[in-house]
């Protein structure tokens, strides 16, 4: 019987370390992109920053990996172009005495990303949406901790959409 937990416990752990281990690359890309653009995020929201946020996130996301595909600010051979459309902020779990232990934050956003030099699309989506819960009871912030994963959930959704396509 030890013997059997042994060998689960070591192919468990082995899931778990490939598991950490994703990545993606730009090795599927059409060999005439070498450069994006990830233009300015239009931004609908009353919140200046998500589309700072998002577009930085991305920008550092591409350069970790897909190192071979240069992001440049003018022109370039594809370009994402991404609008933040809706942000909402909502109780999500409330507890016997109606106090609100989490909250929701959710984007809704529309993707395009276009090859330029062949003039057509690679990837679009239209109201993908992520969400970040935040705990208030933890003493996790709106902005720091539902915004930032909401963020990082879109950027993930983004990318490998995109490379999905490629």
């Amino acid at each position: 019987m030890p013997r059997f937990f042994l060998s689960l416990s070591a192919l468990l752990l082995s899931l778990l370390l490939l598991a950490g281990c994703y990545s993606f690359s730009a090795t599927n890309l059409p060999p005439h992109i070498k450069t994006i653009r990830i233009a300015d995020v239009q931004n609908l929201t009353t919140d200046p920053m998500l589309g700072v946020s998002l577009r930085e996130g991305l920008v550092t996301m591409l350069r970790k990996n897909a190192s071979s595909i240069r992001i440049v600010s003018d022109s370039a051979d594809a370009e994402f172009q991404i609008s933040i459309l809706n942000y909402t902020n909502t109780p999500d779990n409330v507890t016997r005495d109606a106090l609100v232990e989490t909250y929701k934050v959710v984007l809704t956003v529309d993707v395009l990303f276009q090859d330029l030099v062949k003039d057509s699309v690679i990837y679009q989506a239209k109201n993908q949406r992520a969400e970040g819960v935040y705990n208030i009871a933890k003493n996790e912030t709106e902005d720091n901790h539902g915004q930032q994963r909401a963020i990082e959930k879109l950027q993930e959704l983004i990318v490998n959409g995109a490379l999905a396509k490629w």
